[in-house]
């Protein structure tokens, strides 16, 4: 993985993962804790929620 942050807007998956590690990293998502599906679900959760905001921001500039 690259040292670049990615944008949400621009690389919604990227964006997503690179949330989920840092999460991890900072001590508040275990990957310890339960099992890998917890952090799958945060991860498509993170990862939806980007692309719906980026769909909506070329919805947006289509319509200016």
């Amino acid at each position: 993985m690259s040292n670049e942050i990615a944008h949400p807007s621009n690389s919604p998956k990227q964006a997503a993962l690179q949330l989920v590690i840092e999460l991890v990293r900072a001590g508040k998502l275990s990957p310890l804790q339960g099992d890998a599906a917890n952090m799958i679900s945060i991860y498509e959760q993170f990862k939806t929620h980007f692309e719906a905001e980026k769909h909506k921001h070329s919805s947006e500039s289509a319509i200016s």
